[in-house]
């Protein structure tokens, strides 16, 4: 349940960013748009007269206009522009800039009939948005090459043409520039959010975390408290001969039920079978012979169904004078456990299971115990 909590809000983080720079695009391409359609647009028709030819001037605002569509299909799909879909973007653009110059009036770019001038730069905020700043001062460079070179083709403008031409590419591109640098900025701001999300739930994680740590100890503590406790009081007071086979088993079967309770902590893919091994590891420093065999998949299986599968199993080890024998089948509706172990004494089969049927056999020096888990029958 922790990690599922730390994907969502890790998930939450992200899109405090996400959230931040799509509305960032999203106004950058209304504004793109509103420009061509809104200014040029009845630019172009005012001077649809002196376009030679006039189809290609049309085709570079319709090549335009077809880079603003793809920029919004992806905005609507993925919530930014590929870098391939980017670099396309690019060169139509400066390919439409190109054509509607060749089209254009002789003149300079500050007759009105030059639209696609100050048009290249909106699209060169859109899609170099994330980009450096300098990748925008080359695009908007490139566009003023053929804007100049429309200019010089048409006649040389004078010194006081030229000044004007520079103002004017100060005015425009210098906005167009401080504009980047504004949405530059404000991806720095979405970035710095998100790190700042991104802490706080790593945070809130860590306490969920430390909480769960300390509940789990909490109850393992409580588990121990009831037999192992009392068990260890007695023998430290003396009322427990620890020379009798049957403490002697109850402390066996004891430190099995521990080590189980420390294996539970343990990041394993199959938590049924490594606890269970933890269980076999204390029967066999005691000089327990045990033969383990597991079959089946691994399931996923809550802490109390292992407890309960394992218990009685530990009890048959702790009981056991020289082997066992323990298997494991899994299959996709039930999982079973049983041992078969030579105890020289009577075994109590009496468990306290809420969530696993438990049976066993009690003949002479054999005993006999199966748990068995069967999937989607409620806890009595």
């Amino acid at each position: 349940m922790t990690q599922t909590a730390e994907r969502r809000r890790g998930r939450s983080a992200v899109r405090v960013e996400e959230l931040l720079l799509r509305g960032a695009r999203a106004s950058v391409l209304a504004v793109t748009v509103a420009v061509q359609f809104g200014l040029c647009l009845p630019t172009l028709i005012e001077h649809s007269r002196r376009y030679e030819p006039l189809w290609l001037e049309i085709a570079g605002f319709a090549l335009m206009a077809g880079v603003a569509a793809g920029a919004a299909v992806c905005l609507a799909r993925y919530g930014g522009i590929p870098p391939p879909v980017r670099r396309a973007g690019a060169g139509l653009v400066l390919l439409a800039a190109g054509a509607a110059a060749v089209a254009a009036p002789p003149g300079n770019y500050l007759d009105r009939a030059h639209w696609y001038f100050g048009m290249v730069g909106w699209y060169g905020v859109l899609l170099l948005f994330d980009r450096p700043p300098a990748r925008l001062a080359l695009f908007l460079g490139a566009n003023l090459v053929v804007a100049l070179a429309k200019a010089i083709v048409s006649g040389s403008p004078d010194p006081r043409a030229w000044a004007a031409m520079a103002v004017s590419v100060v005015s425009v591109y210098g906005f167009q520039l401080a504009l980047s640098l504004v949405i530059r900025e404000v991806w720095r701001v979405a970035a710095r959010a998100r790190a700042a999300a991104e802490e706080e739930e790593q945070f809130r994680t860590a306490e969920a975390v430390a909480e769960h740590v300390h509940r789990d100890h909490q109850q393992r503590y409580v588990a121990l408290l009831g037999t192992a406790v009392p068990l260890l009081a007695r023998l430290g007071y003396g009322s427990l001969d620890p020379s009798d086979p049957d403490v002697r088993r109850r402390c066996a079967h004891e430190a099995a039920r521990m080590r189980r309770l420390f294996a539970e902590k343990d990041d394993v893919s199959d938590r049924l079978v490594h606890e269970l091994r933890a269980v076999i590891e204390v029967a066999e420093r005691s000089g327990i012979t045990v033969q383990f065999a597991a079959r089946g998949e691994p399931r996923e299986l809550s802490k109390d169904v292992r407890r309960e599968l394992i218990d009685p199993v530990s009890a048959v080890l702790a009981a056991a004078a020289s082997s066992t024998r323990v298997t494991v089948v899994r299959t996709p509706h039930r999982v079973r456990v049983s041992a078969l172990g030579d105890g020289p004494g009577p075994l109590r089969l009496e468990f306290g299971s809420r969530h696993v049927e438990v049976q066993g056999v009690v003949a002479e020096n054999r005993l006999w115990v199966e748990a068995v888990w069967p999937q989607g029958t409620p806890s009595r």
